[in-house]
């Protein structure tokens, strides 16, 4: 779901925009680095290792980070690749005069700066190359089988707004005519500087959903739209399902999509326009298997920065599992979903307190090029069983605390489980801190939320009934609803009766604003609190609060909980 304003600090700067085009205005004919395995094709990450940008860097591109991402005469007189060329001589700068914005002496015979070529002679054989001729392109030989056919679903074409981050979406309407299963989808991408990621969601006509005939401003998903079907990222060249499984479509399933688009504009130029998308591959011969996505992680994070090494967790318990789960699933791929701090992440596979399987498992983790790791045979999950989740971050680059939230300079801890049959109602399994928001979602009495009955020092359950009902009479009583005066009884009434309160500080305070987000009262109680919150702290002579997850006080928090919406993540 993820605004890079704490990243600028000295490493993280060297890993902020790896996967966008922003460095190749920063040498000579960076936009014109050709491909050694394919004639008329472009390397766009140049200094990476995947031509698409993104993940391992190059030699080039561990020379031009060391160099502090500048071109200068350093950095023009080296070999990067040793292949006896300097840097200036295959980059078009022999003489290694060229500026930023200005003009290269040459725009042809340009090679390129991190691969040795030609890489057949016998002198680059024996250098340690990276496999540079991998296919950046699907490799899927069932799109090539009869019946198959193709749909591209393209943005239309759309200004991206001068903000860090955003994400748009748009509805596209699928054949329906009869059933057809989806088996492998690849992106369309327009604008390389600022597309990040997309994800594609089905909508349910019987939930109702909202259109966007053009791209409009979205959260994750958007009503009725909120089983994932496709998606794609940095890195990535698209998806090729099993063959025996497919994703259903049309008559009797999905006959709308809606596209989501994450713009990342760190630049905050108001001139970019997209109209990237996907193409479907789907055909009438329908597989054995309809696929669906389970989603299990951590939606309370609290990252301390300066740290080399921090952990989350997260658990699906058997009680969740055992209750909802309505038959065993299978798994036959899993991702594991972080942001820029992430450095490695583990999914397990627990049955009576037994590890039965390691799902996934990145020892490295890199946001740029995520990894989907397919299962074959795949693994059968029953009710009762458990999913373990373990995120690990490096915050040493980062002054402030890291919290959840979909701005790739918040954390996120996600495991993205592809399984099959589909049916499950049950999709998704995530944790605050160490609430289950599963078992905070059993529907008693008409469908009122199962509480914790304490969260810390906070009688949770009771505070939630009934001390909070009569906190928003008296807060209406007191205070500026709109959020603007301070009232004095308003004041005193905040600093008699909430300032002190532990159902506003911590854990609890944050669960308060999760379970609330829906209720139009509860933007009501905010504004209210609002209006005089500052002056009653000032007036205490009192921080925000005394416990170290004092940012995760009622005061700084609306913006910063989960943003979930039943079983809708952001990412």
């Amino acid at each position: 779901m993820m605004k890079l304003k704490t990243f600028l600090v000295a490493c993280l700067a060297l890993q902020l925009v790896k996967g966008y085009k922003i460095y190749q205005n920063r040498i000579p004919n960076g936009d014109r680095i050709p491909h050694p395995c394919k004639p008329n094709y472009i390397w766009h990450g140049v200094g990476h290792e995947n031509s698409q940008g993104g993940g391992s860097r190059n030699p080039f591109g561990l020379d031009f980070a060391a160099n502090l991402h500048k071109w200068n005469r350093t950095l023009c007189m080296k070999d990067s690749d040793g292949d006896g060329k300097t840097n200036g001589e295959e980059l078009g700068d022999p003489s290694c005069s060229w500026t930023e914005g200005n003009h290269p002496t040459q725009a042809t015979g340009i090679s390129h700066p991190g691969i040795c070529e030609p890489s057949e002679s016998d002198h680059c054989k024996n250098t340690t190359q990276f496999e540079f001729c991998q296919p950046s392109t699907l490799d899927c030989p069932y799109i090539n089988e009869t019946g198959v056919r193709n749909i591209t679903l393209r943005l239309t074409d759309w200004q991206v707004p001068a903000k860090e981050t955003n994400y748009f979406c748009q509805t596209f309407e699928l054949p329906h005519d009869q059933d057809y299963h989806i088996i492998a989808h690849s992106p369309e991408i327009d604008n390389r500087y600022v597309m990040h990621h997309m994800a594609l969601f089905g909508c349910d006509h019987s939930a109702g959903y909202q259109k966007f005939t053009t791209p409009g401003p979205c959260g994750m998903g958007s009503g009725g739209c909120q089983s994932i079907i496709g998606g794609w990222t940095l890195g990535n060249t698209g998806n090729c399902r099993p063959k025996d499984i497919g994703t259903l479509i049309g008559k009797s399933s999905y006959k709308v999509v809606l596209l989501q688009v994450h713009w990342n504009n760190p630049e905050l130029k108001s001139n970019y326009r997209d109209h990237s998308g996907l193409t479907l591959f789907y055909t009438p011969n329908l597989r054995t298997y309809n696929v669906q996505t389970f989603t299990i992680g951590q939606t309370y994070l609290n990252i301390p920065p300066g740290k080399p090494k921090h952990e989350e967790n997260a658990i699906c318990p058997t009680s969740c599992t055992r209750d909802f789960l309505n038959g065993s699933m299978y798994i036959y791929s899993a991702a594991i979903h972080m942001h820029y701090l992430g450095t490695s992440g583990l999914i397990e596979h627990y049955r009576n307190g037994n590890l039965l399987n390691i799902v996934a498992e990145d020892e490295v983790y890199t946001y740029d090029s995520p990894v989907s790791h397919p299962i074959d045979p795949p693994i059968e999950f029953k009710p009762g069983d458990e999913f373990k989740i373990k995120c690990v971050y490096n915050s040493m680059g980062r002054q402030n605390v890291t919290n959840y939230g979909d701005a790739t300079s918040a954390e996120m801890c996600f495991g993205f489980l592809s399984v099959f049959p589909d049916g499950q109602s049950f999709k998704v399994c995530t944790d605050f801190e160490t609430i289950h928001l599963c078992d905070a979602r059993r529907p008693e009495n008409g469908g009122n939320y199962r509480l914790p009955g304490q969260i810390g020092d906070c009688k949770f359950a009771e505070f939630w009934t009934k001390q909070s009902k009569l906190m928003y009479l008296n807060l209406v009583k007191y205070c500026d609803v709109s959020g603007t005066v301070c009232k004095p009884a308003c004041k005193k009434y905040i600093q008699d009766e909430i300032l002190d309160s532990p159902c506003f500080q911590g854990l609890a305070a944050a669960f308060f604003q999760w379970i609330s987000r829906r209720d139009p009262n509860a933007r009501t109680f905010q504004a209210a609190l609002d209006s005089c919150r500052e002056e009653a702290i000032a007036d205490r002579n009192k921080p925000v609060s005394s416990s170290p997850n004092a940012y995760h006080s009622f005061w700084t928090l609306p913006m910063l909980i989960p943003l979930i919406s039943g079983d809708l993540i952001y990412i």
